[in-house]
């Protein structure tokens, strides 16, 4: 994903910044701000920017991730609507606003923006993977893995890529497959002990026993969180 558009000027010493009234010096005020988790007066400041130039399509991106922080998702979505209003191509802004819808619990509609993003930037690997993990709360479990196909063809590398097909697969009762899959991201990462639990507990079911065994004396060598 490309970066957030806010920039610490790290050149520059701090400014007053009730005294500013260029875009310019507003966007220092933002990172200012943003970089002491100032999230409030942040905000105010890009809503200087919009005031200035409300075809900021970028002001209206830093408003919407910053609201997220502060976990006011409906005004992030509404952030990330205009964004895409003044540009209706840029990829970015339509992820933004699946994760958000995301956090709301509305899959439909996230799926959508997921679909948009791949629309736009066909290689995001993790607008397909997403769209499946939306797909999967839907019960659409023979779409979610098909989107997790996609997502592995453009970036093999992701254990938890893996791991959320596994789970897929394991409830279609497919459980070689899934098993491959729980091994695949035990493969990449073995530092997550809910990898092993999960092995094992599906080897438990196809009647492993002393494999699952050992899965499960593994996971009981992790610390508890």
């Amino acid at each position: 994903m490309k970066a957030l558009f806010i920039i610490f000027f790290l050149l520059n010493p701090l400014i007053n910044c009730f005294s500013q009234s260029s875009i310019d010096d507003y966007r220092k005020c933002v990172s200012e701000n943003y970089y002491i988790n100032n999230y409030t007066e942040s905000i105010y400041y890009l809503g200087k920017i919009i005031e200035i130039n409300p075809k900021d399509s970028s002001a209206y991106n830093d408003r919407g991730f910053i609201k997220e922080l502060l976990n006011d998702i409906p005004g992030a979505i509404e952030d990330y609507t205009l964004q895409i209003n003044i540009d209706t191509t840029f990829a970015d802004s339509y992820f933004f606003r699946a994760m958000a819808k995301g956090k709301i619990l509305d899959f439909k509609g996230a799926i959508i923006d997921y679909q948009k993003t791949i629309l736009y930037e066909p290689n995001n690997a993790d607008a397909h993977f997403f769209m499946g993990v939306a797909k999967f709360q839907l019960n659409d479990v023979n779409g979610a893995i098909l989107d997790y196909n996609d997502a592995i063809s453009l970036n093999n590398n992701k254990h938890e890529l893996y791991y959320n097909r596994a789970q897929a697969y394991e409830q279609l009762n497919n459980y070689k497959v899934a098993l491959a899959d729980y091994s695949k991201a035990i493969e990449i990462d073995a530092t997550i002990a809910d990898y092993f639990l999960k092995r094992s507990q599906l080897k438990m079911k196809m009647h492993k026993k002393k494999s699952a065994k050992l899965d499960f004396d593994t996971y009981k060598t992790f610390p508890k969180s």
